[in-house]
């Protein structure tokens, strides 16, 4: 156990690298979404703009984001562990030429199919032929941005490979910050006026793009347009990556599930579940993908060189000091629900009752929350073995259970009983990854030390749980952020479950704890 230590010191300081990159990004694109409600609302043209960027986001996932780096890593790792630097280069430029070729195509060819795939991800559309009308030209002008992020996605993966994570990450923000400016200076110079958003995410996807060449030129080299078919290495990255595309498949089936569900419903309904979500990806961007994207690096390494009991070791302290961060912060986001929503929300086009559905939304989707930050470290651990099988059939069992809850509670509970279908569904899916893991990693996972940290962060929690239930009760939450009772019991009731929290887990000896306080001590006397 004292073996791993260091190397997880290491992780630890990637994963805090990388979150305060990926933190600066996620609050840029809260602004975003505030500055989008406050603008257009929660109404079916808020919805028909989420519909079609939810479009070529589903697909940019089927190749980018965690299943390119986790193809991507290994097989660097492993091309280089054998072969050499020059050797490694060479597969991740014909990987750059196959995926930049592909996509290229793939883009013209859905910007032409446009209609058919708002028809899959939009059905309830159909009844009203504008709307539907508008979707499509949106997903039109938006399809292109698929491969802008699939580009950076690709960069990412080569530097997070080579231990830089901080540009990665902070460059999504540059997305959020043109979408800012041209709503927030020209809003009115479009006609419809929903337009500003689509030329505000191309023109900071551009940039986005172009952010990353600087880090790429220091830690690793550009890209070039190389082709070697004939590398082995080469053939088995294809056949990975036809595994990856089948489970980010199963992945957002789950979106285009919820989307088509709530396509279904009242207006505002697609914009209510987004908002909801969006205030969830603020932290889990930070904490749970911030900790994935730093270890999946050492866990190629480890299976490279074979070594069990390292793999093992990093992956117990990545769970525990995710749930040590994310736990609290899911029982903040589960009891003060409502002010959250009301301070960033409620102002402008989003009306108090779009508030309250949203809270409740939010409320029950904090279960998701905890349950995907397990299963992105788990998945990194499956890609490291290049067992994407397993991912397969966990995936298409959690389309299955998201899309039969979501059916049957959401003419009983509305957009929130889609909230309540995908947590239920990713805890049981969190489940069976952790079912299969000890075959997996050969090596026995020691949940004894796993759960009683867990057990303390829990205790730890339930000071500030008591003080938020009451706190709240004194709020006139209708307001808004225009309340100055309001913005007081916001932010004392902030101050406080943060100060409590550590305070209980200090003198609990929590060990999560000690390890972030040594790392910092180190970092301050350099």
């Amino acid at each position: 156990m004292e073996q791993s230590k260091p190397s997880f010191g290491i992780i630890l300081k990637a994963f805090f690298v990388g979150s305060m990159g990926t933190g600066l990004s996620r609050i840029l694109g809260m602004v975003r979404d505030v500055v989008i409600t406050h603008f257009f609302g929660a109404s079916k043209v808020t919805d028909a703009f989420w519909i079609a960027y939810t479009i070529p986001s589903t697909f940019r996932r089927f190749v980018a984001d965690e299943g390119l780096t986790g193809a991507l890593i290994p097989a660097i790792s492993q091309e280089e562990t054998k072969n050499g630097k020059p050797a490694a280069r060479l597969l991740g430029d014909t990987i750059f030429t196959i995926l930049m070729s592909v996509l290229t195509i793939f883009s013209i060819a859905c910007i032409i199919w446009a209609p058919y795939l708002v028809r899959v991800f939009a059905s309830g559309y159909l009844k009203d032929p504008e709307l539907f009308k508008l979707t499509v030209h949106l997903t039109r002008w938006l399809f292109p941005f698929i491969a802008m992020v699939s580009f950076v996605s690709f960069c990412e993966g080569i530097l997070n490979y080579r231990n830089h994570f901080f540009i990665p990450k902070i460059a999504p923000g540059i997305v959020s910050g043109g979408v800012i400016i041209c709503v927030s200076l020209f809003y009115q110079l479009f006609h419809p006026s929903i337009y500003a958003l689509v030329a505000g995410f191309l023109i900071g996807g551009c940039i986005h793009c172009l952010i990353q060449l600087i880090p790429m030129s220091l830690y690793w080299y550009l890209p070039r347009i190389r082709f070697s078919i004939s590398n082995p290495r080469i053939q088995f990255f294809l056949k990975e990556m036809g595994k990856v595309i089948l489970i980010g498949l199963f992945a957002q089936l789950n979106i285009v599930v919820l989307r088509n569900l709530a396509s279904f419903h009242s207006p505002g309904s697609v914009t209510h579940y987004q908002t909801a979500n969006r205030i969830l990806d603020l932290m889990q961007g930070i904490i749970a993908i911030g900790m994935a994207s730093a270890v999946m690096p050492a866990f190629a390494k480890s299976v490279a060189l074979k070594e069990w009991y390292k793999m093992r070791d990093q992956l117990q302290h990545s769970l525990t000091v995710v749930f040590f961060f994310l736990f609290p912060t899911a029982v903040f986001l589960f009891f003060f629900n409502k002010p959250i929503v009301s301070i960033l929300f409620c102002h402008g086009h989003f009306t108090y009752d779009d508030t309250l559905i949203t809270a409740t939304t939010l409320q029950f989707m904090t279960p998701f929350l905890l349950s995907v930050a397990g299963i992105n470290i788990l998945k990194k651990v499956y890609f490291a073995f290049d067992n994407r099988n397993t991912l397969l059939f966990i995936g298409g069992f959690g389309v299955v259970l998201t899309a039969s809850i979501g059916f049957l509670l959401l003419n009983k509970m509305g957009v929130s009983g889609l909230a309540v279908a995908l947590s239920i569904s990713t805890f049981f899916q969190l489940l069976l990854y952790m079912f299969r893991l000890n075959k997996q990693i050969k090596s026995i996972i020691q949940y004894k030390q796993i759960v009683v940290s867990w057990i303390k962060v829990v205790i730890a929690c339930i000071p500030f749980s008591v003080f938020l239930f009451f706190s709240i009760r004194f709020g006139t939450w209708e307001l808004g952020i225009g309340s100055f009772l309001n913005n007081s019991i916001f932010i004392i009731s902030v101050i406080f479950s943060m100060v409590s929290f550590f305070i209980v887990a200090y003198y609990l000896k929590l060990s999560e704890l000690q390890i972030i306080i040594k790392l910092f001590n180190k970092i301050k006397k350099g």
